[in-house]
C-alpha cells in the first residue's frame, strides 16, 4: 500500500538528504584537510639532503583488520600527548587498531628494547617507534631483528637504522638552527654588546636533543654571542625545572636562556624569583600550551613549531598507507615554522586539545 508523500514530508526527506550530503561532505573535508605544507626530503631519511615540499594524499583504503604497536619515550609532557591525540583521530578514521606503550622516559633504553620484542610476539602488523635513543647498539639491534618480521615505522626522533621502512619526522637539527638564528636576528642593535646562552635540554643520549643542539649551536654563530653551558636532564616537568633552577642561579652573565618547553615554562616561573640583577630571555625549543601562554603573555620571545599533532596524524595514516600497499613517500613531515608573540599558530595541528590534556 503506497501512502502520498505530502509537501512536508517531502520537505522532511530533503532536509534529511541535505544533512546526510552535508555529513559526507564533512567527512571528506576531514580526510583531505590539509592545511599545512608537508615536505619530504631528497634522500628519504636522510635530513642533510635537500627538503622538497610535497603533495600528500591522506590514505584512500582502511586500516580495518591491521594493528600498529606504537612505541614512545614518555607520556610526561604535551608533546607527546599531542602526537598520541593525532595518531588517535587519524587511526579512528581509518579504523586503525593500534596498542600505545611508553617507555617511561629517555633514560629508559632496556624497557623499550623489551617492548620491541613484544610488539613481534603479539603480533602486531607494523610498529611505529619514537625511539628513546638514536644510536643505542642494543636498540639498533632490536629493531633490526623486528623488521625481519614486521615492518618498522620511525616517528619523530631520529633513528640511525637502515632497517626502517618509513619515518614521520623533521629535522630537529634544522629547528635548532633555525630558533639560533632567530635569536640572533633579535639581539639588540651594537656590536659592543655582547649575550650570552645557556641551554637546558634532553638528555645526550637521545634521539633529538643532541641533533638539535648541534644545529642551535649552528645558528647561534655570531662574534655577540657565546654560549656557557648545556643542562641536561630527561625532558618532563620535574627534571627540566631543576636543570632551569641550576641555571639562574648562576648570577652571572645570563642574557638568553634556551629550553625545551617544559624548561621555558618553569623559567617563567623562576626568573622572576632569582636575586639576580640579569633576567634571560626565555626562548622554547618546542611548543606547548604552556609556551603558547608564555608567547601571549611576552614571557617567551620565540618558539619553533614542529606540528606534533599532525606528526601523529600521518603517522597513523603512513602506516595504514603501508599495510595496505600505497606507500609512496618513504619520509614525510610538517614544514617547520618560527613563532612568535604575533605569529602564533592555529592549535589545530600545534598542539594537544584539552579534552586529551
Amino acid at each position: 500500500m503506497k501512502f502520498p508523500v505530502t509537501q512536508f514530508g517531502q520537505c522532511i526527506i530533503a532536509t534529511a538528504t541535505l544533512l546526510l550530503c552535508l555529513l559526507s561532505f564533512v567527512g571528506q573535508s576531514t580526510a583531505q584537510d590539509f592545511d599545512l605544507p608537508i615536505e619530504a626530503h631528497k634522500i628519504p631519511f636522510d635530513f642533510s639532503s635537500p627538503a622538497q615540499s610535497a603533495t600528500y594524499t591522506p590514505s584512500k583504503a582502511s586500516g580495518k583488520g591491521f594493528s600498529v604497536c606504537v612505541l614512545v619515550p614518555h607520556m610526561k609532557d604535551e608533546y607527546w600527548i599531542s602526537v598520541h591525540s593525532g595518531f588517535q583521530e587519524k587511526a579512528k578514521q581509518l579504523q586503525l587498531n593500534f596498542d600505545w606503550h611508553e617507555a617511561g622516559g629517555y633514560l629508559n633504553l632496556d624497557r623499550q628494547v623489551e617492548q620491541i620484542r613484544t610488539c613481534v610476539s603479539k603480533g602486531h602488523d607494523a610498529i611505529v617507534i619514537g625511539a628513546v635513543s638514536a644510536k643505542a647498539p642494543k636498540l639498533l639491534k632490536a629493531v633490526s631483528k623486528a623488521s625481519q618480521q614486521v615492518p618498522v615505522i620511525a616517528l619523530v626522533n631520529d633513528l640511525a637504522s637502515p632497517d626502517l621502512t618509513a619515518k614521520i619526522a623533521v629535522s630537529w637539527e634544522r629547528m635548532g638552527q633555525m630558533l639560533g638564528e632567530k635569536i640572533v636576528s633579535d639581539l639588540p642593535k651594537g656590536p659592543d654588546r655582547q649575550f650570552t646562552v645557556r641551554m637546558v635540554s634532553g638528555p645526550s643520549s637521545s634521539g633529538w636533543a643532541p641533533i638539535l643542539e648541534r644545529g642551535l649551536r649552528e645558528g647561534l654563530k655570531s662574534d655577540r654571542i657565546t654560549v656557557i653551558k648545556n643542562f641536561e636532564a630527561d625532558s618532563d616537568y620535574h627534571n627540566q625545572f631543576q636543570q632551569v633552577e641550576a641555571a639562574v642561579a648562576e648570577c652571572g652573565p645570563n642574557d638568553i636562556l634556551v629550553g625545551s618547553a617544559p624548561a621555558a615554562e618553569a623559567a617563567m616561573s623562576l626568573i622572576n624569583l632569582i636575586p639576580c640583577a640579569s633576567k634571560p630571555k626565555i626562548y622554547a625549543t618546542y611548543y606547548s600550551h604552556a609556551v603558547k601562554r608564555g608567547l601571549r603573555s611576552g614571557k617567551i620571545a620565540a618558539s619553533v613549531v614542529d606540528f606534533p599533532v599532525l606528526q601523529g596524524w600521518l603517522a597513523a595514516d603512513q602506516a595504514t598507507k603501508l599495510l595496505t600497499g600505497s606507500l609512496k613517500n618513504k619520509q614525510v613531515g610538517p614544514t617547520i615554522q618560527i613563532t612568535t608573540p604575533k605569529t602564533l599558530p592555529a592549535d589545530k595541528w600545534a598542539i594537544v586539545s584539552e579534552a586529551f590534556r
